[in-house]
């Protein structure tokens, strides 16, 4: 009676703090459900340890035949039903609660080889709001020997046949995860800008002799084909293309840059110098250019907790995959031809795709998963097919609901500058301009990506 009597006194708080000083009592108000408990057994029964935890927590407990021996321990400020747990274990115990709320206690070997005998029972638990293959996959290890599980995919129903302890942990398992999903509603608004900006400067030469020597590359040239010392445009041109070669007297004919001219030139000036029967032509070509592209999209999806949602606005480009000697074409007789390639057509996606994957925490916030991209395919220089250029994002951050997060600062700047001319003329100082071309170009691609997450209602059943 005496343990008895300290373990009650513990429970409401009467123990003595360190020192041998009265500790002061808590406020007032209901026990709670697992009641802390401090108290010590020397050398006690644990059938009398069993009624004492009885009279505390105000539960039956039932020991079992073979529940039997002497313990020694010392509790601390320990919720009951975890000290109880503990003491029994220490000595090879288990209890169980039964459906009408009895604790049995009794051997673990004894517990094991009773249910070893039992009758199996069937039981079917339909599932609501989580997908049956999620459930049988975690009522695995739960199962005993005996035990299966299969599932209904069409009902999304679990039936399980076991002994009835374990089909009273597969339905608290079921009850625990089974619960309504929140959701989350996902406002996106990804911004990709492209600018190009081009500038050309070319200066070309074209010096030809009207009685000799004529490189016809940029412009017609013309010849006294009759030699009558007058030149008929219309009857003795030379078209484009068609070189003169006089292969008697002495003649010049010469080219500047022919083949370096400003492609698409938004000015062109064209000068003639005559000499004699020597003429000069040039040709001034000058470009600027500025172009600006901008791609937006504004996905809006609403996707439940812990799931991905992912949007792709864009398209597929086909990619030729040619494998080489991949396979060998059969002869006659079981001989063996020779081996062909074989082509295979692969997708690549490309386009604006965003995935996002929000995981509700406490206090109504977000823990937002979310990657961007903006890619795009071109013409690869070579034959082997396209180059992917992408720019993508990936971050994983804490929000409050109905928070905007956003991603910049992907800039890409390419610069390039190409100058070609008339070998050491076009180094020379101030004039060198004058005998050389000259191409710049600057490209800037930026991302802006914003995501606004938002939580929806209160799912809780």
């Amino acid at each position: 009676m005496t343990r008895r009597a300290l373990l009650h006194l513990a429970a409401i708080g009467a123990v003595s703090a360190p020192g041998g000083a009265p500790a002061q009592n808590p406020p007032p108000g209901p026990e709670p459900l697992r009641a802390p408990v401090t108290v010590t057994f020397v050398d006690t029964p644990i059938r009398e340890v069993l009624f004492t935890f009885a009279e505390f927590a105000d539960r039956s407990i039932v020991p079992g035949a073979e529940v039997d021996g002497i313990l020694s321990a010392e509790i601390r400020n320990q919720p009951w039903d975890v000290a109880l747990r503990a003491l029994l274990e220490a000595h090879g115990l288990v209890f169980r609660e039964d459906s009408t709320g009895i604790i049995l206690v009794e051997q673990a070997t004894r517990l094991f080889e009773r249910e070893a005998v039992l009758p199996l029972r069937t039981e079917v638990f339909p599932a609501s709001w989580t997908s049956v293959g999620e459930l049988h996959e975690m009522a695995l290890p739960l199962l005993s020997e005996r035990g299966r599980a299969s599932a209904g995919f069409e009902t999304n129903t679990l039936v399980v046949t076991d002994i009835p302890r374990i089909l009273g942990e597969v339905g608290a398992l079921v009850e625990a995860v089974d619960r309504p999903v929140r959701q989350v509603d996902i406002a996106a608004k990804i911004v990709f800008v492209n600018r190009t900006e081009l500038e050309g400067l070319g200066i070309t030469y074209d010096f030809k002799d009207l009685e000799g020597n004529q490189l016809n590359l940029l412009n017609a040239g013309a010849k006294d084909l009759d030699g009558d010392g007058k030149i008929d445009l219309t009857e003795e041109s030379v078209p484009t293309g068609a070189d003169v070669v006089a292969l008697g007297g002495n003649s010049i004919a010469a080219l500047g840059n022919a083949t370096n001219r400003v492609a698409g030139p938004t000015l062109s000036l064209l000068t003639t110098l005559v000499a004699g029967r020597h003429t000069l032509v040039g040709f001034i070509d000058a470009l600027e250019s500025a172009q600006l592209t901008e791609v937006e999209a504004q996905p809006s999806v609403r996707v439940m907790d812990n799931r991905t949602a992912r949007v792709v606005v864009g398209e597929e480009t086909p990619v030729r995959v040619l494998d080489a000697g991949a396979q060998s074409q059969s002869g006659g007789e079981g001989g063996v031809q020779g081996a062909f390639p074989v082509a295979t057509v692969d997708y690549k996606e490309t386009g604006v795709i965003l995935e996002v994957t929000p995981r509700i925490a406490a206090e109504n916030r977000i823990l937002l998963e979310l990657a961007a991209e903006r890619s795009s395919a071109d013409i690869a220089p070579s034959d082997v097919g396209f180059v992917f250029r992408r720019q993508k994002a990936e971050s994983r951050i804490l929000v409050e609901s109905g928070e905007t997060v956003a991603i910049g600062g992907l800039t890409v700047t390419e610069l390039g500058e190409v100058r070609s001319g008339i070998p050491l003329l076009m180094d020379l100082p101030l004039l060198g301009w004058l005998f050389r071309s000259r191409r710049e170009s600057a490209i800037r691609r930026e991302l802006l990506v914003m995501v606004t997450p938002t939580i929806v209602g209160d799912a809780s059943p």
